[in-house]
């Protein structure tokens, strides 16, 4: 019995060491793949990616991402531009390797015909270091950087192409580039103007609401402009020239009293000159809170034209009151109308309210007293409660009330006297409560 349990362990422990040494050799195949797959992807993991896209469009227009080639041609954008105005293109540089890195960046600094301006995240122009490059600061893997390039022609030849073409070289291993190219084509003669436009105003009924606008000629030849402005419901409206007259300062876009000159006309505006004007609408006396009106600013030249609208809004008061009464020896709560004996005591509650846009001033509340009744002394008050149930509110901020011999004046708001009313703030309501006695 002893010899055959001796038999069996020493088979087991031959078994043992044979799965031992079967491990061990695949743990160190395991280990030496790891190790090889490393190396490889530690030497493919460094490389810089460029992407170009027109300034004009968004992200998702990039083109290249993935692409490494030392000559662009996958990775090219063109677009047309004339004489003194700029082709703008955005090139993305990415850290597409596993490493942290730094990029010599290379490319067309200058063009015969044409001016080339290559602005980094700051605004630098890094356009005059292009030809003998520049080295970017150290990038984490996946992080990127992002140039505007501006090529502007200024020597008018049609049809001229000037081409840009952007190099990444890694400075950890240089044999790793990339590149895009962006292209501008010069174009014939083009018309065209811009208007800006200024957002919705608003004001009190019977104020000017004055909208500063600024008309650009950017077409390359010269060119004049008509303005005109109409209105969807009549409101008063007049265009005036930005021009400083009466001493202001010419095209602040703030109106002064004395700019009055009709803006009807730009002139003769060259290749890429502004004029400013404004367009004076005037909201009309005792307009409602909320009126509004929608006025279109036109601009019509020799081969372009333009328009912008804005819409102007009054903002006034609206001062409502809401009388209630509640009959206090009998008990109930406030309504528009109770019950009552001679001898009972009434109390009347009067909610003045400003559901405007524009606070409301000066605010006075005249009442005669309820026929057939006598006030109770000492009962008047005016607060912010709803109940009846709060105590007064401060007169310098809520107002004053007394009884005079035709009835009841209160002077509400902040800032009230005894003598005038003050300011009720709009979406505010103040409560005026007194007592009377039937008789």
């Amino acid at each position: 019995m002893f010899f055959s349990m001796k038999l069996t362990n020493t088979n087991y422990s031959a078994q043992l060491r044979k799965r031992r040494e079967r491990l061990l050799l695949t743990v160190c195949s395991t280990l030496l793949s790891l190790l090889l797959l490393g190396a490889a992807q530690a030497q493919a993991g460094i490389q810089p990616d460029l992407l170009v896209r027109l300034a004009s469009e968004g992200d998702a227009s990039y083109l290249g991402g993935g692409i490494f080639e030392s000559t662009a041609t996958l990775q090219s954008k063109s677009q047309a531009s004339f004489p003194g105005s700029a082709a703008s293109f955005r090139v993305l540089l990415r850290n597409a390797g596993d490493q942290p890195d730094s990029f010599l960046v290379r490319g067309t600094g200058s063009l015969n015909g044409a001016t080339v301006r290559f602005l980094d995240g700051d605004g630098v122009d890094r356009g005059a270091a292009l030809a003998s490059g520049f080295t970017t600061v150290t990038l984490l893997p996946g992080e990127s950087l992002a140039y505007l390039v501006q090529v502007t022609p200024v020597v008018f030849q049609l049809g001229a192409s000037f081409r840009v073409v952007v190099e990444a070289d890694s400075a950890a291993d240089p044999s790793k580039i990339d590149q895009v190219k962006t292209e501008t084509i010069a174009c014939g003669s083009t018309a065209a103007l811009v208007l800006s436009a200024p957002p919705d105003g608003s004001g009190a009924p019977g104020s000017v609401v004055n909208y500063p606008y600024t008309l650009t000629n950017v077409g390359n030849a010269s060119n004049s402009f008509t303005l005109s402005a109409a209105s969807t419901t009549g409101w008063p409206g007049a265009l005036y020239a930005d021009d400083g007259a009466g001493g202001g300062i010419a095209g602040d876009g703030v109106r002064q009293a004395g700019e009055t000159s009709s803006g009807a006309s730009t002139g003769v505006l060259a290749p890429g000159e502004s004029y400013r004007f404004f367009l004076a609408v005037t909201v009309p006396p005792g307009s409602a809170d909320g009126a509004h009106d929608d006025a279109r600013v036109s601009a019509v030249g020799a081969g372009a034209s333009g328009s912008d609208q804005v819409t102007t809004s009054a903002v006034a008061a609206a001062l409502s009151v809401a009388e209630s009464v509640r009959n206090i020896s009998r008990g109930g709560a406030f309504a528009s109308a109770t019950d009552a004996l001679p001898g009972d005591t009434l109390e009347y509650r009067m909610a003045v309210s400003n559901a405007g846009s524009a606070p409301a001033a000066p605010v006075t509340v005249t009442s005669a007293l309820p026929a057939s009744t006598a006030s109770v002394p000492g009962s008047f008050w005016v607060g912010t409660s709803e109940g009846g149930d709060g105590g007064a509110c401060p007169a310098a901020q809520c107002g004053w009330v007394r009884e005079t011999g035709a009835g009841i004046v209160a002077h509400l708001g902040a800032g009230a006297t005894e003598a005038a009313g003050g300011n009720l703030p709009p979406g505010m309501t103040l409560y005026l409560y007194f007592r009377v006695l039937v008789q």
